[in-house]
């Protein structure tokens, strides 16, 4: 049976020798702090504050995280809290 021939991406990854462990372990890390918001979020609506006290992660990084997440559909702004806004996840 011939070898399926690879795609110029999958070609170039082999060309460079895979993928950096470098950018593995940078993708685990923002699955990781991406599954903690949304199990988080899963209890009721949070402030960037809340999320950050809650989950471990620094208050910039969750903010970081949340608008990348917002900007993709994962959680949507639900009104304001004092000078913060709430953040809750997105019915799919």
């Amino acid at each position: 049976m011939a070898e399926k021939e690879k795609t110029p991406l999958a070609a170039l990854r082999d060309s460079r020798g895979g993928i950096p462990e470098a950018v593995r372990d940078s993708v685990k890390e923002q699955n990781r702090i991406h599954k903690l918001i949304k199990d988080a979020l899963k209890s009721s609506p949070m402030t960037v504050p809340q999320l950050a006290e809650k989950t471990g992660v620094p208050s910039d990084t969750a903010m970081w995280h949340l608008m990348a997440m917002r900007r993709y559909g994962d959680v949507c702004e639900l009104g304001r809290e004092g000078d913060y806004y709430k953040y809750g996840l997105t019915e799919k």
